[in-house]
């Protein structure tokens, strides 16, 4: 069965982006720069107006459609949602949401509130990208997890 894979992290601007890339095969492994991170579509790129919103970051190999979501701290609310609307418009794929939030650390959440929240780029962007480079064996693991699961 084909699926929606939705990668959710508190903002949908760090982990669950390089967890999306990780999948889809576009980060450099094991060792990306800290460039090839700044380099992904919507890396530190979201603002809180946009939580909540669904963001297509592509097909996997296997045809399931990637996506990435920031959802605050509405976790299990968005995901109930998400699912109604899905069996409201007859959709056949199932739907299986991977929360990235275990993999980050201090150093992510320092940088991303800097950079997102108080819109101090250049102070929050490399702790961020410092942070996540880090932080990438955790998530390498996450989504590798969900790739076997998917077997």
């Amino acid at each position: 069965m084909l699926l929606v894979i939705i990668y959710h992290c508190y903002g949908g601007a760090h982990s669950s982006v390089v967890a999306a890339a990780i999948h889809l095969g576009r980060l450099p492994l094991p060792a990306p720069s800290a460039a090839a991170l700044l380099a992904l579509p919507y890396f530190d790129q979201h603002t809180g107006r946009q939580q909540g919103r669904l963001f297509f970051y592509g097909t996997d190999a296997h045809g399931h459609k990637i996506f990435i979501l920031g959802r605050a701290r509405a976790a299990a609310i968005l995901e109930r949602t998400i699912r109604a609307v899905f069996q409201l418009a007859g959709r056949q794929e199932g739907v299986l949401f991977v929360d990235t939030l275990p993999a980050v650390n201090w150093l992510m959440r320092l940088g991303g509130f800097l950079s997102r929240r108080l819109g101090w780029v250049s102070l929050g962007r490399p702790l961020v990208a410092k942070g996540t480079l880090l932080a990438l064996p955790k998530l390498t693991a996450l989504v590798r997890g969900v790739q076997g699961a998917l077997c």
